[in-house]
């Protein structure tokens, strides 16, 4: 009887182990993106409308792709306009390219709370290459460890493909992962590789959530 007893305490214990890493999807969890702060900065320097940004914006996309910096693009585009830029407008054109990311400060700030408290903190995102430059560029990829991106991977969420290999980065199994993503699919084809998955909802939630956990007080 003591025997059973002691098995059964410690399949309890194991069942409601703290989590070892939380991963988290990038896009409508962590950052919320805000393209109309690009727009409506670009449409006030050159005085221009919406419509003729959006042309000169898919000239600009042709140029980057051939190696041309957006920077580069936009002075040079101004100069043929007969527009005369500020010296500092590279970096207020910068600035509201990161602003425009829109990365909840509320949710770095639950990362940072999570990785004071010793958890792993990672990143699983579907995303663009060129994208992902100018997040990396900006530091918003510094805080995960590990951070798989779709583009660097070649694979992308759902396939579970994926969360194979999250798992075999972190070297642990799925029952020690909280993964939280904003699409029902995503979650769902974490959940059958043994991951607790979170439907991503709210700031809030997932505090609520990572709480039931053991993660947060």
């Amino acid at each position: 009887m003591k025997k059973m007893l002691f098995s059964l305490v410690v399949a309890t214990s194991s069942l409601f182990a703290t989590p070892q890493a939380v991963v988290f999807d990038w896009g409508n969890v962590i950052a919320f993106d805000d393209r109309s702060v690009v727009v409506d900065f670009m449409c006030e320097t050159f005085q221009i409308s919406a419509a003729e940004f959006e042309k000169a914006n898919f000239e600009k996309r042709k140029a980057v792709q051939v190696g041309k910096s957006e920077i580069d693009f936009w002075v040079e585009w101004a100069r043929k306009k007969g527009i005369e830029l500020p010296d500092d407008w590279p970096s207020t054109y910068t600035a509201a390219l990161k602003k425009s990311v829109g990365a909840d400060p509320k949710m770095l700030e639950l990362i940072d709370i999570l990785k004071q408290n010793q958890i792993r903190v990672g990143l699983l995102s579907n995303i663009n290459s060129r994208y992902t430059q100018m997040i990396r560029d900006f530091g918003f990829y510094k805080p995960f460890d590990p951070c798989l991106l779709s583009c660097e991977m070649g694979l992308e969420k759902p396939d579970q493909r994926v969360y194979d290999l999250l798992l075999k980065t972190l070297g642990i199994s799925g029952k020690d992962v909280v993964f939280i993503d904003d699409k029902l699919e995503n979650v769902d084809s974490a959940k059958k590789k043994g991951i607790d998955a979170i439907l991503f909802e709210s700031e809030e939630q997932v505090r609520r959530e990572l709480s039931k956990r053991g993660l947060l007080p």
